[in-house]
């Protein structure tokens, strides 16, 4: 049997926000980018940064301490302006490396997401040169030593390791996560799942796992509202994890 759910008071209301992966984010002077990746400390599931880039322009990105950000209703902003922001420590690093040649970075600094830009020029050619001999075009984020970077198209997984969807973002209380909201579909027909963070089994590197199985995920109510803005959901989604977590306390 499940060990019971330690709340059993309605949680507060006055902070509680909604992190969405892509959602507008301006500085005090305009219009800035767009919330591209969260970077959370995964024992104690506390926010520690949002990663803020400017629209298709990863590159560029920024790590931004979460005490420098404010959600309020609709709209995400950065407590500097433009040009402070942009003295912020970039996220973005890019290298040519041979596919064998592990990515290094010094002491203070974790491994985040990374991606292969560009494969080698004989890649796919009969005369093709061993993985030793050729260099890729690698991208890589780094974040702060012991913490995980989650992003839009990181996985969800489900008992025994199977992806039941992609991270579509947060609900936090202040810095701390109190649920993960789940995509699953094809675009236009996506349907959003709101997960409180006690029924998560752990938050990595590009991928949060869920201590559940499959058919138990598509038992959960659908979330609704979660896609369109922000607005002031801060009720509805309060409301809706207290009806996951009073669900859970009566299945156990």
């Amino acid at each position: 049997m499940n060990e019971p759910i330690e709340t059993q008071q309605p949680l507060p209301e006055v902070h509680t926000v909604q992190l969405r992966l892509g959602e507008p984010v301006s500085a005090l002077d305009g219009p800035f980018g767009e919330l591209a990746d969260i970077v959370i400390d995964p024992h104690s599931r506390v926010v520690t940064h949002v990663v803020i880039e400017p629209r298709h322009h990863h590159y560029q990105a920024r790590l931004v301490p979460i005490g420098l950000v404010s959600a309020d209703g609709d709209r995400i902003q950065v407590d500097l302006d433009s040009d402070r922001l942009r003295l912020l420590e970039r996220v973005v690093d890019i290298d040519y490396l041979r596919m064998t040649d592990p990515i290094t970075v010094d002491g203070n600094w974790d491994i985040g997401t990374e991606d292969v830009l560009a494969m080698p020029y004989s890649w796919g050619s009969t005369a093709m040169t061993s993985y030793d001999d050729s260099a890729a075009m690698i991208q890589w984020d780094r974040v702060p030593k012991g913490e995980c970077e989650v992003r839009r198209s990181s996985a969800v997984l489900v008992d025994g390791g199977q992806c039941i969807g992609h991270v579509a973002g947060f609900v936090a209380d202040g810095d701390h996560l109190t649920g993960v909201v789940v995509e699953r579909g094809h675009p236009g027909l996506a349907h959003h799942t709101l997960v409180p963070m006690g029924s998560v089994a752990r938050v990595s590197m590009d991928h949060v796992a869920l201590d559940m199985d499959a058919a138990t995920f598509k038992a959960l109510p659908k979330a609704a509202g979660l896609e369109g803005p922000l607005g002031d959901h801060s009720r509805t989604l309060r409301q809706h994890l207290d009806g996951l977590l009073h669900h859970r306390r009566v299945d156990d």
